[in-house]
């Protein structure tokens, strides 16, 4: 029984390892997540700033001005593709942090279970032990009485 618990001690450090790494990876890609909508918000508010205040004053500054607002448009576009495609990684994370934590929880009740039967089978021996022990001290005064 003891190699049992101590194989399960093991088991439940792998797994309490795979947690962190998960929780590690969920921080990670949600942090990626906020990262991404933080720029599109910056991309956002720069091509209307590009927009506002359109004043002709060279023809080159208005062609300027126009391939900027393309570009961002553009960027925003990508970036808009790169939210929804973090936003799956993080969905991703977010299953796979819950499927550790449930693995690790069950790993640790398995564990809690079998200390407490090792437990349990270490005082019956004891108190076995005991009464054998006292049953032959007792039947040996018996017999030399006779």
């Amino acid at each position: 029984m003891k190699r049992k618990v101590k194989g399960l001690q093991r088991i439940l450090k792998v797994r309490e390892t795979q947690k962190k790494l998960k929780e590690s990876a969920l921080a990670k890609a949600g942090s990626h997540c906020a990262t991404l909508e933080h720029n599109a918000q910056r991309i956002k508010n720069l091509h209307s700033e590009t927009q506002s205040d359109v004043k002709a004053e060279a023809a080159d500054m208005l062609a300027a001005r126009m391939e900027l607002s393309g570009r961002l448009l553009d960027a925003e576009r990508s970036i808009e593709r790169s939210m929804v495609t973090a936003r799956q990684d993080f969905a991703h994370a977010e299953r796979q942090n819950i499927a550790a934590q449930s693995t690790y929880e069950g790993t640790e009740k398995l564990l809690q279970t079998n200390m407490k039967k090792a437990r349990k089978a270490e005082v019956f021996k004891s108190d076995v032990r005991h009464n054998i022990l006292y049953n032959i001290a007792k039947n040996r005064k018996k017999g030399s009485g006779r």
